[in-house]
């Protein structure tokens, strides 16, 4: 592979690796799709795995190379409903998932090969919800999971309108603090210190949670930092926008067309800020500027059935070991 053509997996209906052109914006697969549904997706820190879940009912989490010609390695239940977010401890040790529709954390060991190898925990997150959006907030739903360090995480708790700080210790947690957001926020997705709400579409600034209003009515469902750390950028599902918004006072915000009614999740590759648009099959391009923020469209680079999520991947050493049952 050309050292300038970044590897990039894409979850959806299927889960497809493909290889960024810089020049054009265009991805191209790498290999045949793995036949599995990725909603989510985070990559081991150490080994070249990925490892997703589907947000189902009845969920899963599936264990993926996504070498050249990627491949399943394994499927095993996510123990819980709608699994929606995941996150590997940055040893590579743990696997910490959480299942939206049940309202709890799952714990997974993980091998030397980077295998799952038991559950460890599973924690109920506390409180029953803050209830302002009766449909979403009747109980608690953690939305993501962020490693701060080697053995801290915070949850993003949707239902409760609260953030969760909690210590891993050999595949325990225990809970450290909360900090609660202004109810009805519906908290989503942490990106450094800029936190989205999803039932009220703003980005709020912690610790201070100043709050920066999005188009309404909206379902904001992803946010990223671009790698100046100048500007953050939100997808906004129903007005079918991405937000940019300034990290530096007077924090001047813009919006443009993201290319669909849904825009699902972003990812930047170099200065190629790419847009999974489930409602359009297609994953939408943008050049990102330096220093401005500006994002200028180059199109489609990828049409794909019902795309969810991008995750920029490194080649990293295999795990090793046979393939595990499916």
């Amino acid at each position: 592979m050309p050292p300038s053509r970044a590897p990039i997996l894409i979850g959806g209906d299927t889960t497809v690796v493909c290889e960024a052109d810089p020049d054009t914006g265009a991805l191209v697969a790498t290999g045949p799709p793995v036949p599995v549904r990725t909603a989510y997706a985070a990559a081991h820190p150490h080994l070249d795995l990925v490892y997703g879940v589907d947000e189902a009912l009845d969920g899963t989490i599936t264990v993926i190379e996504p070498a050249r010609h990627p491949r399943l390695r394994h499927r095993a239940s996510s123990r819980g409903s709608i699994p929606c977010h995941l996150a590997v401890s940055p040893d590579g040790g743990h696997l910490v998932a959480a299942n939206y529709g049940s309202g709890d954390l799952i714990v997974h060991r993980l091998d030397e090969h980077g295998s799952l190898a038991g559950v460890s925990e599973q924690v109920a997150l506390p409180g029953p919800g803050s209830k302002t959006h009766p449909k979403r907030q009747s109980a608690p739903h953690p939305h993501q999971v962020v490693f701060e360090d080697h053995d801290s995480l915070t949850v993003v708790d949707l239902g409760g309108d609260v953030l969760l700080t909690y210590h891993l210790r050999a595949g325990r947690l225990r809970l450290r603090s909360t900090h609660r957001v202004p109810t009805g926020t519906g908290p989503r997705h942490l990106s450094g210190r800029w936190l989205l709400g999803e039932l009220d579409p703003a980005i709020l600034a912690l610790p201070d949670l100043t709050r920066h209003p999005l188009a309404a009515p909206g379902l904001p469902s992803a946010i990223v930092t671009s790698p100046d750390g100048a500007h953050v950028y939100a997808a906004n599902r129903g007005p079918g926008t991405i937000s940019t918004l300034a990290t530096a006072a007077p924090h001047a915000m813009s919006h443009l067309p993201a290319g669909g009614a849904d825009p699902q999740d972003l990812a930047f590759v170099g200065d190629l800020l790419y847009a999974a648009l489930p409602d359009a099959n297609t994953v939408g391009a943008f050049r990102w500027t330096p220093g401005t923020g500006i994002l200028r469209p180059l199109g489609t680079a990828l049409h794909t059935a019902d795309p969810r999520c991008l995750l920029p991947i490194r080649r990293l050493r295999p795990g090793p070991g046979p393939a595990d049952p499916a």
